[in-house]
């Protein structure tokens, strides 16, 4: 059976971690590495969600207005001013319907959070 002050002393010694000289310099090298690592992540993550974001509105807009450039196509060609009428026409009745409406301010509203947290996120780094 071992005795108790050496168990103490080694319970002790282990205890505290041994200091080196260069301590200080060591921890600012591993907060740099883990800060530039959370600023690679956080891009990565701004570009990643405003890629879907991007592709989601695509794919909103894009199969309405395909639908609707379609239609224009069948009717035939008319006049330049017709057509740029009835494409304006369209695009008033698309932002009118209030589910569109819904997701054109949702979109926007999104877009301005988005920039708002990439603004902060830029600040805090500087």
């Amino acid at each position: 059976m071992a005795e108790p002050d050496f168990e103490a002393q080694l319970t002790r010694m282990f205890a505290q971690a041994p200091s080196f000289p260069d301590t200080a310099l060591f921890n600012a090298e591993v907060m740099a590495k883990l800060d530039r690592g959370w600023a690679m992540r956080r891009m990565f993550i701004a570009v990643a969600g405003t890629g879907a974001g991007l592709i989601g509105a695509f794919q909103i807009f894009g199969s309405r207005f395909t639908n609707e450039l379609a239609q224009l196509s069948r009717e035939g060609s008319h006049g330049l001013e017709t057509e740029i009428n009835g494409g304006w026409a369209k695009l008033t009745s698309l932002l009118s319907t209030p589910s569109s409406a819904e997701a054109v301010w949702l979109a926007a509203g999104l877009a301005v959070v988005a920039l708002a947290f990439a603004v902060t996120r830029v600040v805090e780094d500087f």
